[in-house]
């Protein structure tokens, strides 16, 4: 038994990862608890500004605020009113990278709101655009996140269900998650209907940039410069040596 829990400490000690960041030098909310809000200007999503508060509350709750090893929670905030730009406006000033559109800065922490702006939603298939745009250092103030309420959007034709996951995919952006390779993830880069749960890489992303503590000093190193590496090794092998322990603590006891 020794032998084998030696191997699956080896073995799990690699490194393994797939999820990227939304912004390369791994910024992330200061605050334990953020607000989600909604701004007052969607006309074609087929659901009032409180219907999308609500949809938007059951996807930080389906998701995101599952995570036992996250601090991090998302509430519900309130319907705020918004200027024009957030309707009319491109999310970035200029792309590849995108630097973020000075006009469509806010202070709500998060804020989902609605846009027909043509370089954004060049067709209906864009369902929508998230962008962390106010950000000093790694500490992200606050994101934005743009739904396509151009006529004939693909949201509205959405079951209640897809708009949840849809929403809660934005919000891994706009909370600091970009893209996973992982098909099985919420956070894989292309919409499926099968999206109704997090997976593992998910779960390591969000613990990543928002760990319950922080792990013990100079067990270990995180390089910004490629990705982030999972956690869930690190834990997984101090278990195991837990497991390694009791076991020869009772051995010795028989002995």
């Amino acid at each position: 038994m020794v032998k084998i829990l030696i191997a699956l400490s080896l073995l799990l000690s690699t490194k393994a990862f797939a999820f990227s960041l939304s912004v390369s030098n791994g910024a992330f909310f200061k605050e334990n608890i953020v607000k989600v809000n909604i701004g007052d200007n969607c006309q074609n999503l087929g659901v009032t500004s409180d219907g999308l508060l609500s949809l938007a509350v059951e996807a930080a709750e389906q998701f995101w605020n599952k995570v036992p090893t996250s601090r991090l929670r998302l509430e519900q905030g309130a319907v705020v009113s918004v200027a024009a730009a957030f309707r009319t406006d491109a999310i970035c000033s200029t792309d590849n990278p995108c630097i973020p559109n000075p006009d469509l800065t806010h202070s709500h922490e998060v804020l989902i709101t609605c846009n027909t702006n043509a370089s954004n939603f060049a067709n209906t298939s864009i369902i929508a655009l998230t962008v962390p745009n106010s950000v000093a250092g790694q500490n992200i103030i606050s994101s934005t996140l743009l739904i396509n309420d151009n006529a004939g959007n693909q949201f509205q034709s959405k079951s209640r269900a897809e708009q949840i996951s849809i929403l809660a995919h934005e919000m891994g952006h706009a909370i600091g998650l970009g893209h996973s390779p992982v098909t099985d993830s919420l956070m894989y880069y292309r919409s499926l209907a099968s999206r109704f749960r997090l997976g593992w890489d998910d779960i390591d992303g969000i613990t990543f940039l928002y760990p319950v503590e922080q792990p013990i000093s100079g067990c270990g190193s995180v390089d910004l410069g490629t990705k982030p590496p999972s956690q869930m090794g690190p834990l997984m092998l101090g278990f195991l040596f837990a497991l390694l322990g009791g076991y020869v603590f009772r051995k010795n006891l028989k002995s």
